[in-house]
């Protein structure tokens, strides 16, 4: 993954691992509040934007991970999200890493010709506990995306995925813990276990996760 694209900032706290969000903790060092939850101006046509050439600036192949200052799928952002759906059908030569804490939302927040999924999409669940690996992992599998995978950060408890795996519908899953300010214990032999599988031939990652 190359680059990041924000279309919108902020976003609402609805789970265990949202307790200590770096994106809350960066926005307080810049004395701004987190919780708001605003459009950007310039960067929400980023992935169309060109150099002086007429050149893409991001180039085709890259992954672009979107909204890691927010949620892709936060309710506040209904008005805006079809406009970047736009942008991603426009650029199908790159390829979009969707992350949410919100699947049970994603049915309704799908554009008119999603079909069963565009392959420049790759869809992933937050999971960063037992509780809610069972709770979005079956919606996850039940939801239209060609590409699927799992992010079991901030890792905050051991969580069991194997059966799982064992579907078949999972690509990749990274893990990782906290890593600003009032960061939870994230136990070594909890991301150990995860270097036993391998999915669709892919190793799984492991990474400083997002808080």
């Amino acid at each position: 993954m190359h680059d990041i694209w924000n279309p919108w900032h902020g976003c609402r706290k609805c789970s265990e691992g949202c307790e200590n969000c770096y994106m809350y903790f960066l926005d307080r060092m810049r004395e701004q509040d987190g919780s708001r939850i605003y459009r950007t101006k310039n960067g929400f046509r980023y992935p169309l934007s060109k150099d002086r050439q007429g050149k893409y600036k991001v180039k085709s192949g890259e992954m672009i991970r979107v909204c890691m200052t927010s949620d892709f799928f936060l309710e506040e952002a209904d008005e805006w999200r079809d406009e970047a759906w736009s942008v991603m059908r426009e650029r199908k030569d790159v390829k979009f890493f969707l992350l949410t804490k919100r699947p049970e939302r994603v049915s309704s927040c799908l554009p008119y010709d999603w079909g069963d999924g565009w392959e420049n999409v790759f869809f992933n669940v937050t999971c960063e506990n037992q509780r809610r690996a069972d709770e979005r992992i079956p919606i996850l599998f039940e939801l239209p995306f060609k590409h699927k995978g799992i992010m079991t950060a901030p890792l905050i408890g051991p969580v069991d995925i194997g059966k799982y795996l064992a579907a078949g519908q999972i690509e990749q899953v990274i893990c990782g813990g906290e890593n600003y300010d009032g960061s939870r214990l994230c136990r070594y032999e909890w991301v150990k276990k995860y270097t036993a599988f391998r999915i669709r031939g892919r190793s799984l990652s492991r990474h400083s996760g997002r808080g």
